[in-house]
C-alpha cells in the first residue's frame, strides 16, 4: 500500500481496507465485481449517510459503472468538462465540493487516469480522513482497472441487472460454472442460495408497477449491504434472486442468509405483504444443473413450511 498523504484512518477501517485487499487478491473477482466491492465497502467505511460510486474514463465522458446500494447512477455518462469527476481526472488529485459534501479522488496507474472513486453525502461535511480512506480503496482497484483497458469492454448490461444493479443471470451462469471447477480443483467449499418473494404478484397488481420496482431495488440493496464482500448477488429475473458464497460451507451460509431474512422482515415490504422464501445447498461435486436443482428443491421446501406455519 502506499505511503498516505492525509490523516490516518482509524486502525479499524485500516483494518477494513486491508481485508478488503487479500479478498480481492484471493478472489477471481472480474473488474466490475471489483468495482462493486470497493464502492460498497466504501459506503460503509465513509461519513454516516454517504454514498460511492466507480467512475471510468470513456474518451471526454466519465461512465458510472458501479454504485453503492441499488443506484440509478449506473451507467450514466456525463462530460468531464461539467463534473467534479471530470476536474478530478483533469487535475490527478482528490478535489471536493465547496460545500465538502462530495469529494473524489482518481484512479491512477502509472501515467494513466483510468477512472474516480467518488462519494458524497446528502447532509453535512466529508472530514480529510473520507478523502483519505478513498485515496486507499482507489489503490485497490486502480491496477485491476488500468489492466482492462487495452481489451474491448462488453455493455454493462450484458453483465448486470438494469433495474436493482445486481448481477444477472448470464453472470450467475458464468459464477456458479467457476466455483464448481475451484471446488474440482482445489476442494473449496462454496454454498448456494436461491431467493424468491412471495406475494410480490398480488403486490405488484395492487400498488403498481413503480412500487414493484421500487421493492426490487430495496430488495438489491438488502442483499449487496447485508451479504459479505466475497459473496456475489444475482437478480435472476422477475422476483428471483440467488446468492453465491464462496468458501463457505452451509452453516455459514445460513448465516448470512438469516441476516438478509431479517432485513427484509424489517423493510416491511409494501404494507408486509411481500416476504421471501429461500433454498440454501452447500456444493457438492456436481454439475450446475444438479446443484440449481437442488437449490430449488429447497426453495421450494422452505416455501411450503412457511406456508404451513
Amino acid at each position: 500500500m502506499a505511503a498516505t498523504s492525509g490523516p490516518l484512518p482509524s486502525p479499524q477501517r485500516l483494518l477494513s481496507i486491508i481485508e478488503l485487499q487479500n479478498v480481492i487478491a484471493a478472489a477471481a473477482f472480474n473488474t466490475d465485481e471489483i468495482m462493486r466491492i470497493v464502492a460498497e465497502r466504501a459506503a460503509g467505511l465513509l461519513a454516516e449517510g454517504a454514498s460511492a460510486t466507480v467512475e471510468l474514463v470513456e474518451g471526454d465522458d466519465v461512465v458510472c459503472r458501479a454504485a453503492s446500494g441499488a443506484s440509478q447512477q449506473l451507467g450514466l455518462r456525463r462530460s468531464q468538462k461539467s463534473t467534479l469527476s471530470g476536474r478530478c481526472v483533469a487535475e490527478r488529485k482528490p478535489v471536493s465540493s465547496n460545500d465538502q459534501r462530495a469529494i473524489c479522488v482518481p484512479l491512477i496507474h502509472g501515467e494513466h487516469v483510468v477512472g474516480v472513486l467518488g462519494a458524497a453525502r446528502t447532509a453535512g461535511a466529508f472530514a480529510a480522513e473520507d478523502t483519505e480512506i478513498l485515496r486507499l480503496l482507489a489503490n485497490v482497484i486502480a491496477i485491476p482497472l488500468h489492466k482492462t483497458r487495452s481489451f474491448p469492454r462488453p455493455r454493462y448490461d450484458n453483465t448486470h441487472d438494469a433495474l436493482t444493479g445486481l448481477l444477472n443471470r448470464r453472470a450467475f451462469e458464468e459464477r456458479v460454472g467457476v466455483e464448481l471447477a475451484r471446488r474440482t480443483r482445489y476442494d473449496q467449499s462454496f454454498s448456494l442460495a436461491m431467493l424468491d418473494l412471495d406475494g410480490f404478484n398480488t403486490a405488484n397488481d395492487r400498488f403498481g408497477e413503480a412500487a414493484g420496482d421500487e421493492l426490487l431495488r430495496t430488495i438489491g440493496t438488502i442483499l449487496s449491504k447485508h451479504t459479505r464482500v466475497m459473496d456475489a448477488c444475482f437478480r435472476l429475473g422477475g422476483d428471483e434472486f440467488a446468492i453465491v458464497m464462496p468458501g463457505t460451507a452451509l452453516d455459514g451460509a445460513r448465516i448470512v442468509i438469516d441476516r438478509c431474512r431479517t432485513h427484509i422482515v424489517e423493510a416491511n415490504l409494501l404494507e408486509g405483504t411481500v416476504t421471501a422464501s429461500v433454498g440454501i445447498v452447500e456444493a457438492n461435486e456436481e454439475t450446475y444443473e444438479s446443484l440449481v436443482d437442488r437449490s430449488m428443491a429447497a426453495l421450494q421446501a422452505d416455501k411450503a413450511s412457511r406456508k404451513s406455519a
